[in-house]
Parts: structure tokens; C-alpha cells; sequence
């Protein structure tokens, strides 16, 4: 299978090595924190989960501060021994019963601090890995996956150690996860050349240059911010219409909703997971569809999910809409790679991970009150009208409005990217 190329590439298989174990310790730790809040506070755990956001966010604005004048590998070693500390951390307060909410709360902050500077310098580096264009969509593909694969083997590991490791000890294995990660990165770093930056800055202007860099970047973009403000909105449907909404749709009306809602989630890991191993192959020339197609069928997928009928339906329509993230995904990381210089890359990148997690904030904010007021299955539904009509807009855009120069940017900064190859960008 062409999407698994890159592994022949030692550098490569080592780095995603590392990422696998390290997005299936991840499970591990968001269940272990969730598990551990709701036991402290019950159901205003869920404002725990608003908080890493909230640091996601803010880090995901200002981390690029620090982070643009280093180099992405010392970066990622860096944050995967810090990630790892704070998960020893956790696991210790566990052991000696001295486990309490500021604790809990002050660590999930730093995590989502940390990781909101490890996933920029990931995807900065992948082009200096695999260079050639086909190699690194196939790339992008894979490392895609990581996080996808972990969905399905971790709740299937979390089950299997239930019962035989306390839940406190779940940060363990993932403080090993992160330090094995940190390893990987190292060996893979020891063979790569400095990246390629842009002439530093001081003072002020590095300031504004790590804030505000990739607003510079994208503007006049017309694919890349149509990509963003869709990213914003569907993130928001998934987290209030099936993180959320689901949970309590099917509280409200299932006799085993536990059992329904897993049977849920796993169709949608597979759906999910099947849909990036099928579209690694192809590389996505019409980015612009890509992420058309992606609105559209995550937005019907979660519209009719209160209508379905029974468990069966309720996982087709789940590994339906699942089919939405490579297409998204896959999309945005070949316009990133295809149209700004690797400086940018990261800058970028922060940009794109502010949109995804400013969508988790305001839903998780905006659910509760949203609830209340409208009741759960409406609530979802209108999440999922809201997506689809994203999509609509983004037909009319690229069908009806065309963009010059195709994707819809000067290329001034990128003058290995030929301009004759950007008009399928902006186009549908």
C-alpha cells in the first residue's frame, strides 16, 4: 500500500513510531484525567475539558514566540520530557492519595501548553523527511493516522488493563509513551539538517512575528481561510453535536447508553481510519473539494444521527461522517506544504490548530446553556445543519467566485512552488 512507503524510510518509521505510542499513551492519559474530575466534581468535569482548550488555544496563539527561533527537534524532545514529568507527576499524586482538583487542573493546563508547541514542529518537519511530493502526501497520510489508530487501540487497551491497573497508574504508561517518543525524535534528529527559517527578528517585531505570523501568512488565501473558518465550525459541531450531545441524547433515550455510544464511537474510529488509509494514495490536486466534500458529509452525518433507528444506523451514520477528517486534514497540509515556505510551515500550522481548538472551546462553553434551553437532539441537529451549510457556501464560493491566481495568494514567498500549478487549488 502506497501509504505505507514512508516506513521504508528509517527516519520516518522511527518518528512515527514514536507518535503511535505516544497518541495511544494520550488515551490513556484523557481518560485517566476525565475519570479523576468526574470523581472530584461530578459533572462540572466538563469545564476541566474546557480548560485544556483554553490553554490549547492560548498556547496555539503564543507559543510561537519560543518556539519559531528553535529548532522543531529540540522543540518536540523538549515537550515530550516535560509531557512525560507532568504524567509522572499524576501518577505519583495518585499513589500517595494526594490527588486534588488545582493539581489535576494546573497539569492538564501544562499538557495542552505543551502539546500546543509539539504539533507545529511535528508538521514543519515532515517535508524535510520526505522532500519529494509524493513521498509526503503519503507522509501526511500516515502520521495522519497516528491519532486515528489510537482512537480504536486505545479504548480496546484501556479495557484490557481495567480492573488490573488503577486508574491513577494510566499516567505511567503515558509519561513511557511520551519518553519513548522523546527517543525517537532524538535518533531521527541526529540525521536531519537544521530547517530552513527565515532571517530572525527581535524584539518586538519577534513578538509580532510569533502572534500574528500566520494571519500574515494566509491573508489574501482564499482556499486556506475558507479551510480555517470551516475547521472552526466543524470542530464545534463535533465537540457540542457527538462529544457532548450524543452523550446525553443517548442517556435520554437508550436503555444502554454506554454500550450504544461506544458502538458509536468505534464505527466512527473505523470509518475514520479506513477513509485516511484509502485517500493517502491519492494526492489532492482539488484541495478545495476536499474540503467541500468534508463539510458536506460530516454535516449530514451528524444532522440525522438523533433520527436513526437503531444501534446499526446510529454506526453507518457515524463511519459516514467520519469520512470528513482525511478529506479535511489531507487538504490542509498539502496547501500548507504546497503554498508557504517551510518557515512558515509552523506558523501556519498554530494558525489552523487556533481555529480547531477555538471551535472545542466555544461548544463545550455554549453546550450547556444550549441544552437547556433546546434540548439535546435539536441541539445536535442544528450543529450539523450548521456544517452542512458551510459546505454549501464553500460550493458557491469556488464554483461562482473564481480566485485569481488560483489559490488565491501571492507566491512571492514560494518560488519553488511553480505559479502555472496553482489554479487547481481554488477550484472545484
Amino acid at each position: 500500500m502506497f501509504v505505507l512507503r514512508p516506513l521504508a524510510q528509517r527516519p520516518i518509521a522511527l518518528l512515527w513510531t514514536g507518535q503511535v505510542l505516544a497518541a495511544i499513551g494520550a488515551e490513556f492519559y484523557m481518560v485517566g484525567i476525565i475519570w479523576l474530575a468526574v470523581g472530584l466534581i461530578g459533572r462540572d468535569a466538563g469545564y476541566v475539558a474546557a480548560l485544556q482548550a483554553g490553554a490549547l488555544l492560548l498556547g496555539s496563539l503564543l507559543g510561537g514566540i519560543l518556539t519559531d527561533r528553535w529548532r522543531h527537534s529540540s522543540t518536540m524532545i523538549a515537550v515530550d520530557l516535560l509531557r512525560a514529568g507532568l504524567m509522572f507527576i499524576l501518577s505519583l499524586a495518585s499513589l500517595t492519595h494526594a490527588m486534588n482538583l488545582p493539581l489535576l487542573a494546573v497539569v492538564a493546563g501544562c499538557v495542552a501548553l505543551a502539546t500546543s508547541a509539539f504539533d507545529p514542529a511535528l508538521q514543519a518537519t515532515l517535508p524535510v523527511l520526505a522532500p519529494d511530493p509524493a513521498l509526503r502526501h503519503a507522509a501526511n497520510g500516515l502520521f495522519d493516522a497516528t491519532k486515528r489508530t489510537a482512537r480504536i487501540l486505545g479504548p480496546s487497551l484501556i479495557a484490557l488493563v481495567n480492573g488490573i491497573l488503577p486508574i491513577g497508574q494510566f499516567f505511567t504508561l503515558t509519561a513511557v509513551t511520551f519518553l519513548l517518543s522523546a527517543v525517537a525524535v532524538f535518533a531521527v534528529a541526529a540525521q536531519l539538517p537544521a530547517c530552513p527559517r527565515h532571517q530572525t527578528t527581535k524584539g518586538v517585531a519577534a513578538v509580532k512575528d510569533g502572534v500574528f505570523g500566520g494571519i500574515h501568512a494566509v491573508r489574501g488565501h482564499t482556499v486556506m481561510i475558507y479551510g480555517l473558518v470551516a475547521n472552526l465550525i466543524g470542530n464545534a459541531a463535533w465537540a457540542g453535536g457527538m462529544l457532548l450531545g450524543m452523550v446525553l441524547f443517548l442517556r435520554e433515550t437508550h436503555a444502554d447508553p454506554l454500550t450504544t455510544y461506544s458502538l458509536m464511537m468505534m464505527a466512527y474510529g473505523i470509518g475514520n481510519l479506513g477513509t485516511n488509509l484509502i485517500l493517502a494514495n491519492f494526492k489532492p490536486s482539488r484541495p478545495a473539494l476536499w474540503l467541500v466534500v468534508s463539510k458536506l458529509v460530516f454535516g449530514l452525518g451528524v444532522l440525522f444521527l438523533p433520527l436513526a433507528p437503531d444501534r446499526v444506523w446510529l454506526m453507518l451514520l457515524a463511519a459516514f461522517a467520519a469520512t470528513n477528517g482525511p478529506f479535511e486534514n489531507l487538504a490542509m497540509l498539502h496547501l500548507m506544504q504546497s503554498d508557504f515556505p517551510p518557515w512558515q510551515l509552523a506558523q501556519v500550522y498554530r494558525l489552523q490548530m487556533s481555529a480547531v481548538v477555538l471551535g472545542l472551546l466555544l461548544a463545550y462553553l455554549a453546550a450547556p446553556t444550549l441544552f437547556a434551553w433546546f434540548g439535546s437532539a435539536p441541539v445536535i441537529m442544528a450543529a450539523g445543519a450548521a456544517t452542512l451549510l458551510t459546505g454549501c457556501v464553500g460550493i458557491f464560493l469556488f464554483r461562482f467566485v473564481p480566485s485569481p491566481s488560483g489559490s488565491s495568494r501571492s507566491q512571492a514567498s514560494a518560488p519553488s512552488r511553480p505559479r502555472s500549478s496553482l489554479p487547481k487549488s481554488g477550484s472545484i
